[in-house]
């Protein structure tokens, strides 16, 4: 028996690219493009936090943030930032969306070269960068940090134009008469990229120790001289961004012995994993869940799936044995992955599945190189539809779902305000809130609604714009709820209206909380409820009770 003249070895080609998939890229884009700019609702914790840290001076930013927990260039960057467009809601958010805009172009040529490198046959340079710039413009997980005050897509966009600089550092020469560029660039490149990412968040020494390796690796395995140097210099731009971050290494210190993650408990791996994967598509809708099902799918073609010619047609077959098409991206992830994960065992501190910013990248990069697998232009516009299609679903609760509560505890304490029993000029209300977590949110929406009431916060006495998490456990541990209540009611008119907001669910306040609403309600008038936690719908629920005076 003859073999077949379409054999295993004749070499695949990729698909070309037409029309149709270029129309579903521009489409996703523009959308997507769109959806980072949508206004939303109030500002929850963390991005009330961003705010108030980056209105003050730029010197004094490093010392708010040894009260913090995090480096400081995205809140310079906001300083900036707010110097010439306000502190508006939206404004401060459009930040964000622009790093989110940077990023695509980067998305586009980091996918290009995964179809060019070698192990990637068949998958096509333009093609997997039309679809890798899909997909990232519509991944909920992206447009989620496009629209929030935070460094999150900043981080991204780095970790893009890093891999674009690691690439042209390790990666073989693509063609015999096209010698790679010099390295001089890309290493320089390497050594900003590198410090601007550990100045960004500290999930970045995870990513850049596991992209080290990687560069190791090359460099004792490289069989001619020249790509073991450019491994070499590949090391040297990531130990010269090491360098640059030395000055900030004392407050990172000090952060990591007393403030770290008091909020949270340590996670297992397998459960970071599926975490981080549920939040790439947009949560844990059940909807949302298939298409992270389909994603995950999707990596697994393109880490064993085969090109093969069959009876005169490419086909994909899956194998035992793993294909480098995707390998180093995958295995730079799960790297960072189980570096942080032994990092969070050691310091007892949790995980969230923002910090996944910094390999969010390298997903994406992996799903396009399944997608790219598909064997046809129209097999390929109806997959990469179809996942997109999925994704907006995503994109849509993500844009739309309200982070914290504060909105409506500021429109229940601005209807209150219009009533006879209500503020009024004369006595401004008292809010209290428990825990302290609570107040930078609550007192930027009833800023924003105009009401004049002084907050303060549970245990520390503060004014609502920060939360200091030094020794934070500690200090909540010794509070005394009654003594916060006198003190603060203490000389104040008999007729002050006094609201509560709180939530009992956070850690190391157990039963404190409901201590100082009992205080509250011991310390005379009548009280009523204005508004119950919803805890389905908001990530920061809140009740919100009010003490009336005595008629």
């Amino acid at each position: 028996m003859t073999a077949p003249p379409d054999t295993e070895r004749r070499a695949v080609e990729a698909p070309r690219v037409d029309l149709a998939l270029r129309v579903v890229t521009g489409l996703a884009v523009a959308v997507g493009v769109a959806a980072r700019f949508v206004p939303r609702n109030d500002l929850w914790l963390d991005e009330a936090l961003s705010v108030n840290i980056a209105s003050r001076p730029l010197l004094d930013i490093p010392d708010a943030l040894r009260h913090d927990g995090h480096p400081p260039l995205y809140y310079w960057l906001l300083h900036l930032w707010m110097q010439v467009v306000g502190s508006g809601d939206w404004w401060v958010r459009a930040l964000s969306g622009l790093f989110g805009l940077a990023a695509l172009p980067l998305a586009y040529l980091a996918g290009r070269r995964l179809g060019r490198r070698r192990g990637s046959e068949g998958l096509g340079a333009r093609r997997t960068g039309l679809i890798a710039l899909a997909l990232y413009a519509v991944m909920p997980y992206a447009v989620r940090y496009s629209t929030e005050t935070r460094m999150y897509s900043l981080v991204s966009a780095l970790v893009l134009g890093g891999y674009l600089l690691v690439d042209n550092l390790l990666a073989r020469p693509r063609r015999a008469d096209r010698p790679t560029p010099s390295p001089l660039g890309s290493t320089l490149g390497l050594v900003a990229v590198t410090a601007a990412l550990l100045y960004s968040h500290y999930w970045a020494i995870w990513l850049l120790g596991a992209t080290g390796l990687l560069a190791l690796a090359v460099a004792i395995r490289a069989a001619d001289r020249d790509r073991r140097r450019r491994a070499i210099l590949c090391i040297a731009g990531l130990v010269g961004g090491a360098v640059l971050f030395l000055p900030w290494l004392p407050t990172m210190l000090y952060q990591s012995q007393h403030t770290g993650t008091p909020w949270g408990k340590v996670f297992r791996p397998a459960t970071i994993l599926v975490v981080s994967l549920m939040d790439f598509t947009g949560g844990g809708f059940g909807e949302l869940q298939i298409v992270s099902y389909v994603l995950a799918f999707a990596v697994a073609i393109a880490v064993f799936g085969a090109l093969r010619h069959r009876a005169g047609r490419e086909v994909v077959e899956l194998t035992a044995a793993p294909q480098p098409r995707v390998a180093v991206e995958l295995s730079v992830l799960l790297v960072t992955f189980a570096i942080g994960w032994a990092a969070s065992v050691v310091g007892s501190s949790t995980y969230a599945s923002r910090y996944a910013a910094v390999v969010f990248p390298l997903f994406v990069l992996c799903v396009a190189g399944g997608l790219a697998m598909a064997r046809t232009p129209r097999s390929t516009v109806v997959v990469v539809g179809a996942v997109a299609a999925g994704l907006l679903v995503g994109c849509t609760v993500e844009i739309f779902t309200d982070r914290t509560q504060a909105g409506v505890v500021g429109d229940a304490v601005a209807a209150d305000a219009r009533t006879e029993q209500g503020v009024t000029a004369q006595h401004p209300a008292v809010v209290l809130t428990c825990p302290d977590q609570l107040g930078p949110a609550t007192r930027r929406a009833l800023a924003n609604r105009g009401i004049d009431a002084r907050v303060v916060v549970f245990p520390t006495g503060g004014d609502g714009r920060f939360v200091d998490w030094v020794d934070y456990a500690k200090r909540n541990k010794a509070a005394d709820p009654a003594a916060f209540v006198k003190e603060t009611l203490a000389g104040l008119p008999a007729d002050t209206v006094v609201y509560t907001v709180t939530n009992p669910g956070y850690k190391t306040l157990e039963g404190k909380c409901e201590a100082m609403f009992d205080a509250v309600a011991r310390s005379g008038g009548t009280m009523e409820q204005l508004v119950t936690a919803d805890t389905n719908n908001f990530f920061e629920p809140m009740d919100l009770w009010v003490r009336r005076p005595s008629s």
